[in-house]
């Protein structure tokens, strides 16, 4: 295949080609100036790629663009813009890229060697203006090469080509591209590549269109973006046909081992495995879990080679930092009972620290401490790929990362075999101080800003009133929350407002607290989608039926028993159950209102319901407590809320006033004359009451009533 060879023209040979025209050409107005219709074509080029994850996985990739800015005092210079750090081809816009003078920037040609903290010093003072990202570590690269437009893929295709030994890679990179794209063997991205590349400038040959990166992927140049992205997809499809012909009829992973898990196997050992693989990576800080158990993924792993070949690495440094040196191979009996798996997770997961510790001590300066993030792919054959981060979208991320690193790893071994960089550079990549000061200051972030950070929450009763405003707060809290509610709708309604400022970290789910099966399918639901469950808060209400005892029906004493009682317990069985798998504690609380304390005129049902609910508490306290799983309640009264409001109502009914005279009541009796109490005094407690701020106490009933003295906790 013949990827053209059109003579490439440096910023210094002239200014923008007009050829992109086709793709791009929609972009272009008569009255639009040449810097905005280039920034604007360099976006499409970027999005265009960056949502493809067989050329770039998410936050993965660069793109920039070589052209003239005003600098301070408004003349117009050279420039580069460049993807900036911290932002994604997917979605970048007009503002997510760094702008720098290409005249500063050529201060980097003849460097020998520039620390990290050097680079990026000399890039600020490159920056024309403040606005905008800070450069990231691939402008080096961008700035020395002389083309216009340049995009860097992380493509799955050049990954597999390259992660092969040096010899066999540069022979077949030359074939593949016809000596259209040259080799450049592996150093470490930023400076170190940057400056290797500088080296080869010169003689790099006219008509080349482009570089290939032992394990770094695929870097394209133009005059334009439209021809940047058809030399791109040329380059790619080219490869990719190559790839396919040479795994035509093979069994490059090897024979598929005998036998398949059925899905309801495979569902019982999730909820056994999941939280036991939460616990045991979970130690130092909490991580959220991701499943993937597509049959393309347990294909996959029932690979017969697919053990060794995955410890080999994983397909470019990049993936590193999103997915970990390695995965964890976890080979278990999934037939087996819950505990049985769970003990197998935990002693397996240990025996592989074991050897990353190993790894850690051949390579680490004396005091450098272990990573505590050391395992974010975790392999399980007849179950899934298990990815574990900070947080849902990151783990997705990872998940994409790795099956990019699956398919380099069965292209490669179809050409030849596959091979990662040295042991010494991954664990130098591994250690990265660019990198890791960016994970390590995030950690610092939340430890000091979000109480429930890395938290798994669900909510029971989640659909409205106390419970809504609970989901919120949760949420803003750091927590990944399950909106739980009889009206699931309702439940997916306020799980949609959440995610709207909390991506990734709510969903809605229905539950009926009064069918077993039914609390059950929330919880492993939960466990499916975020790995365990850190915290429950149980708020799920029944109006009552106001009676005196003497007319009460046994109907209406069982229905509040449902809900206030039977109910609760059951969840609360359920999720300490789980929290007891992960052992990493946890906390339950319970709205329990004051009629669980205080006896009301016609309310024997529903006090009495409380009451119980209250007592299953204290007795649940007793229980969980030696396993770090605290219990606590909160006597809430006079709170804003649909159910509250139609128990004025009644109360107002009964006695012949309005609700404004029945509220006046309420607000006379309180110590601090409130009337109506927002749902969110409520929810804010039940945060604190889930955070390690009150991880001390348990057993405990705190009020939320304006200061009833008939209602203090005696």
């Amino acid at each position: 295949m013949n990827l053209g060879n059109p003579a490439p023209r440096t910023f210094e040979e002239g200014h923008p080609s007009s050829a992109g025209a086709r793709i791009f050409s929609r972009m272009t107005s008569p009255n639009s100036s040449p810097v905005a219709d280039e920034l604007d074509q360099l976006v499409t080029l970027s999005n265009l790629v960056g949502r493809e994850t067989r050329l770039v996985q998410p936050g993965g990739g660069n793109s920039s663009i070589k052209t003239a800015l005003p600098d301070a005092s408004g003349r117009l210079v050279p420039a580069l813009l460049v993807k900036g750090s911290g932002t994604d081809l997917r979605s970048i816009g007009r503002t997510g890229f760094s702008r720098l003078s290409l005249e500063g920037l050529a201060g980097l040609r003849g460097v020998t060697s520039m620390s990290d903290q050097e680079m990026m010093r000399f890039m600020g003072d490159c920056m024309l203006g403040r606005e905008g990202p800070a450069p990231s570590v691939e402008t080096p690269l961008h700035s020395l090469l002389p083309h216009r437009v340049i995009v860097h893929t992380h493509d799955v295709a050049t990954m597999s080509l390259t992660n092969v030994n040096d010899g066999l890679a540069e022979r077949l990179v030359k074939e593949v591209f016809k000596g259209e794209v040259a080799y450049v063997p592996y150093v470490r991205p930023g400076f170190p590549l940057a400056r290797s590349v500088d080296l080869i400038a010169d003689r790099i040959p006219a008509g080349t269109i482009g570089l290939a990166l032992a394990h770094h992927g695929l870097v394209i140049w133009a005059e334009d973006a439209d021809e940047c992205h058809d030399r791109l997809m040329k380059a790619i499809g080219a490869t990719e046909e190559f790839l396919t012909t040479s795994r035509r009829g093979r069994l490059v992973l090897g024979a598929p081992r005998a036998g398949s898990t059925a899905s309801d196997v495979r569902a019982r050992a999730a909820e056994a495995v999941l939280p036991a693989i939460r616990g045991a990576l979970g130690v130092s800080d909490r991580v959220i879990l991701h499943l993937d158990d597509s049959e393309e993924i347990l294909t996959t792993l029932a690979s017969e080679r697919l053990p060794e070949l995955t410890g080999r690495g994983v397909a470019t440094p990049e993936h590193i930092l999103r997915a970990g040196t390695r995965p964890v191979w976890l080979d278990l009996d999934l037939d087996a009972g819950a505990d049985q798996l769970a003990v197998a997770t935990r002693q397996q997961i240990a025996a592989a620290h074991t050897e990353y510790l190993a790894y850690h001590g051949r390579h680490a300066a004396r005091d450098e401490a272990p990573l505590p993030d050391w395992a974010k792919v975790v392999l399980v054959p007849g179950l899934g790929m298990v990815t574990a981060f900070k947080d849902k979208l990151n783990c997705v991320t990872a998940n994409v990362c790795y099956r990019a690193t699956l398919k380099a790893i069965e292209n490669a071994e179809a050409v030849d075999a596959f091979q990662f960089i040295p042991e010494p550079a991954v664990f130098e990549f591994e250690h990265w101080p660019l990198e890791r000061r960016k994970i390590e200051e995030e950690v610092e972030r939340e430890r000091k800003t979000l109480l429930l950070a890395r938290r798994i929450v669900v909510v029971i009763g989640g659909g409205s009133g106390i419970g809504e405003a609970a989901a919120h707060a949760h949420a803003e809290a750091g927590a990944h929350v399950v909106v739980a509610d009889l009206d699931g709708s309702a439940a997916e309604k306020v799980a949609a407002a959440v995610a709207t400022k909390a991506p990734g970290r709510a969903i809605g789910v229905a539950v009926d607290v009064r069918d077993d099966a039914s609390v059950h399918l929330l919880f492993t639901r939960t466990v499916r989608e975020f790995g365990g469950v850190d915290s429950l808060f149980y708020t799920a209400g029944l109006p009552p039926r106001f009676a005196s005892v003497t007319e009460l029906r046994r109907e209406d004493l069982q229905k509040q028993l449902d809900v206030h009682y039977l109910g609760a317990v059951m969840c609360i069985a359920g999720a300490a159950a789980i929290m007891r798998r992960q052992g990493l504690g946890g906390s339950i609380v319970a709205s329990v209102s004051k009629a669980a304390v205080v006896p009301g005129k016609d309310a024997a049902a529903y006090g009495g319901s409380k009451a119980a609910m209250l007592q299953a508490l204290r007795v649940a306290a007793v229980e969980l407590g030696g396993d770090g799983i605290r219990v606590n309640a909160i006597n809430a009264d006079q709170v804003e809320t649909p159910l509250f409001l139609k128990f004025v109502a009644e109360r107002a009914a009964g006695k012949g006033i309005s609700v404004d005279e029945q509220l006046e009541v309420y607000r006379k009796r309180n110590l601090l004359g409130a009337s109506l109490i927002p749902a969110s005094a409520v929810a804010d407690l039940a945060v604190l009451l889930s955070s390690d701020r009150f991880k001390y106490t348990t057993g405990d009933i705190l009020t939320v009533d304006g200061g009833l003295p008939e209602a203090f906790p005696r």
